[in-house]
């Protein structure tokens, strides 16, 4: 008998064991350390065709992921229909087996037997078939991987391999692994991704240099989001409800066609399970953090053609800097219907509540830019700061399958989104013997709601002797945003060495009275377009991918000022017919190595910008280059990829200072910037070795002003606080033998130094580079239970995660913290 090819938990083997039965008894089946059980509830689409049934099995168990065992002699002259349609792995196994006299018996380790269906007799003692795999797909919950098999964030699905872009999926396990509870947290793992507190609270995000703004995807649907308020780029108050989150670096046109130099996120939300199944979790750890959730979902009939999904999560916590504190709540729940056979219907609904007292604003500076040495537990807010934030959304998508080439699908979101702020941060240089800054008080109540569509076929078909794939599509968004704010400076100062939290809190009416600027500002934003993307293999190592995006965009704005003095102001910006094209090629190099070449075309509307004549500006263009290798091993469980880039960046708005316009700022802007960002990644996704899965990615970018209004610049960093050198690192490794209930986890955030310039002096404020530390425990007690420890910061590391200027915007890093977590799955 041939011996069993294995690769820890996530494994692929055929073993062909035909053992000749003797007069004692047939040989017993044979044994050996069993891959981690494939979770029964996990709901995936298949299209099988039919066949013998030793065929379908084997296909079936390959792209489910499962593990079953039989003897040949029971599949001998047997046919199967096949299978179509989404199912789990064990209402895959009843299906493929209807009518053959058999059922798949599942063990308790998650594998499967396959016995005749119980009548009179005793069960026959069995030599043994292995088919053994774990084939990664889309979903990412339960398949216990670093990566994944595909994504989603263009259309249809396509391994990291086969996509000519740079590609990162933070997947479910990553993301427990680690407690990474708010796309924050997600977004500062992510290799390639620096993040950047702002004043106002939330964070800005940055890719290869430039701040993404706008480019998200629920669910492959782009929406108009974070464009006027950085909590809006912070928009998920928790990630308890998504699958996984896809992260594109770079262009970013063919999702929605405006707004593209950045990159590009896209949320996968969980979806109804197939079979019962519920995880119960409770953590606990530094600075009162307390969390619960429960996740819960199984099929609703007895057809399992309804399932559902309900996720319960709450946290309540505080932070580690004085009187900064925050409750979130977040209840979500979904339906999965088949229509059909062929079409299947999909509902979710999300409700998210964030009713915090922060801290914002960051810490201020000495006039020479020095440091102020302050304890990193300082907050210089009055403890009346509030942030109330209410989400409500809506998801719904039509997936048909036409045929055995084409499918359809029809999605759609809504999300409503308030906030109601009001808060207060210490701003102003500090004079040595003073010690005291002045603060600047804002009011914010904004209302936003966002609609958006997607809808598209994707297909394949054979032409010249190869198969091609071909999508068309259409989307659309509708932004509408309601929005009342005034800034205003306090009477009050605050001392630095000594703050009082107990400034008095001004009535609304004195952020009106003492306005330095604000009022209300509506806005609505509708985007729409077209687009398509063609696959087509020239040869059987040669793809080329062409594609490309017909828009049209238009922005509305009408702002009042509380300053009667400057008059109301409308503002327009609309583009007709932009194209955006993107093209790509893909060369396979061997069976594991592909090397590729892409080229994006960057497109922003700036409509709302006015010169001194008052015309609009032009919409901000420019191109990125892409050129690298990637490769797949182990069936996809283990990926890699280098690549080099370049982007150019032109007619971005500038202020011109030497102007006078009816804006909030009271300046005009012209086209006037052209900058160039370059540089390589790399970066390895997977199982490396038995038993040890890693996310690794090592980013080096480089930022240079090539054209800038004040030529005093022209040659200097683009972007001097996007680190040259950034490396995201994190493994998690289950040991085996006496220790085979442990698993260990260990990683690192490294950057090199970084600095802004400071407006007052044109002097540098720097942060040395740095690296933080984080590790984790992990204890299985049964197949119910297990404990994890998992702490941050081991080193208790001193650093700036931000870094401002000697005004306002200083943020420490988090010192040394720890989280214990409790979960039962049953």
């Amino acid at each position: 008998m041939s011996a069993v090819f294995k690769r820890g938990r996530l494994a692929t083997a055929i073993n062909v064991g035909l053992l000749a039965a003797t007069t004692a008894g047939a040989w017993p089946m044979t044994t050996y350390a069993a891959p981690q059980p494939t979770q029964q509830n996990a709901v995936r689409s298949y299209n099988i065709a039919g066949g013998s049934l030793t065929e379908v099995l084997s296909r079936f168990a390959s792209a489910a992921g499962a593990a079953i065992s039989f003897d040949a002699r029971q599949t001998d002259g047997l046919q199967s229909p096949g299978l179509k349609g989404a199912f789990g792995v064990s209402e895959g196994f009843t299906q493929i087996l209807a009518g053959s006299g058999l059922q798949a018996e599942p063990r308790s380790n998650g594998t499967y037997v396959l016995q005749a269906v119980p009548s009179s007799g005793s069960a026959l003692e069995l030599g043994a078939t292995n088919i053994t795999s774990q084939v990664l797909g889309a979903t990412t919950e339960n398949s216990g991987s670093y990566t994944t098999g595909a994504v989603t964030i263009g259309k249809g699905e396509h391994s990291l391999k086969e996509t000519p872009q740079s590609v990162t999926v933070m997947t479910r396990k990553m993301m427990d692994d680690q407690n990474l509870y708010t796309i924050d947290q997600v977004m500062e793992k992510t290799p390639g991704i620096t993040v950047y507190d702002s004043t106002m609270g939330g964070k800005y995000f940055y890719s290869r240099g430039f701040r993404m703004s706008g480019q998200y995807q629920y669910d492959g649907v782009p929406l108009d989001m974070g464009n006027l308020y950085v909590q809006a780029d912070s928009f998920s108050s928790d990630m308890a409800y998504y699958d996984r989150v896809e992260v594109l670096r770079g262009a970013a046109g063919m999702m929605k066609g405006s707004g593209g130099t950045a990159g590009g996120v896209n949320f996968v939300r969980k979806r109804g399970l197939a079979a019962a199944h519920t995880d119960i979790t409770l953590s606990g750890g530094s600075w009162d953090n307390y969390r619960g959730q429960l996740d819960t979902g199984g099929p609703l009939n007895a057809a399992g053609t309804l399932r559902g999904r309900a996720v319960v999560a709450e946290q309540s916590r505080h932070y580690s800097v004085d009187d900064a504190n925050r409750k979130d709540q977040v209840y979500y729940g979904a339906l999965d219907v088949d229509v059909s056979p062929d079409t299947t219907l999909g509902l979710g609904v999300a409700y998210e509540d964030v009713d915090a007292n922060p801290c914002w604003g960051g810490l201020p500076r000495y006039r020479d830019r020095s440091d102020l040495n302050l304890s990193r537990s300082t907050c210089l807010d009055p403890s009346w700061n509030t942030w109330r934030s209410q989400r409500t959304t809506v998801f719904s998508d039509l997936t048909h399958q036409l045929d055995e080439d084409w499918k359809l699908k029809v999605a759609s979101v809504y999300t409503k989104n308030t906030q109601d702020i009001k808060y207060a941060f210490a701003s102003g240089a500090v004079t040595p013997g003073i010690d005291t800054t002045g603060m600047l008080g804002s009011m914010y109540d904004y209302d936003q709601v966002d609609y958006g569509l997607d809808a598209y076929v994707d297909g394949k078909f054979a032409a010249f002797g190869q198969q091609h794939e071909l999508v068309l599509g259409m989307n659309a968004s509708r932004s509408k945003k309601d929005d009342f704010y005034s800034v205003a400076f306090l009477a009050q100062r605050q001392n630095v060495f000594n703050p009082d939290k107990f400034i008095p809190e001004p009535d609304d009416s004195y952020f009106i009275e003492h306005s330095s600027r604000g009022g209300p500002v509506k806005s609505v934003t509708t985007q729409k377009g077209l687009y398509s993307t063609l696959r087509l293999k020239l040869a059987d190592p040669l793809t080329l991918v062409m594609g490309g995006r017909v828009s049209w965009y238009n922005a509305e704005t009408d702002t009042v000022f509380i300053d009667t003095a400057t008059p109301p102001q409308h503002s327009n910006a609309r583009e007709t017919g932009q194209v955006t094209p993107f093209a790509g090629v893909l060369l396979d190099l061997n069976e594991n190595l592909t090397a590729y070449a892409s080229y994006s075309d960057i497109f922003t509307p700036q409509g709302s910008y006015r010169d001194e004549q008052g015309s609009a500006l032009k919409p901000l263009v420019g191109q990125s280059y892409e050129l690298g290798i990637k490769g797949a091993w182990f069936d996809g469980r283990l990926n890699g990829a280098f690549n080099l880039f370049r982007t150019i960046q032109k007619d971005q708005a500038q202020t011109d200072y030497n102007s006078s316009c009816p804006s909030s700022d009271g300046y005009c802007y012209v086209n006037a910037g052209k900058v160039r960002a370059q540089g390589f990644e790399a970066e390895i996704s997977g199982e490396v070795i038995e038993r040890l899965q890693l996310l690794a990615g090592y980013t080096y970018t480089q930022t240079k002003t090539l054209d800038d209004i004040d030529t005093s610049l022209n040659g200097a960093a683009f972007n001097s606080y996007v680190p040259r050198h950034v490396l995201r690192l994190w493994g998690e490794y289950a040991l085996d033998g006496a220790f085979e209930r442990f698993s260990l986890g260990a990683g690192v955030n490294a950057q090199s130094d970084n600095f802004r310039v400071s407006p007052a002096s044109g002097e540098k404020i720097s942060q040395a580079g740095y690296a933080v530390w984080n590790g984790r425990i992990g204890y299985r007690i049964d197949d119910t239970w297990s404990v994890a420890v998992n702490g941050n910061n081991l080193f208790d590391k001193r650093y700036y995660a931000s870094i401002g200027t000697e005004t306002f915007g200083n943020y420490y890093g988090e010192p040394r913290n720890f989280m214990v977590s409790v979960k039962a799955s049953f």
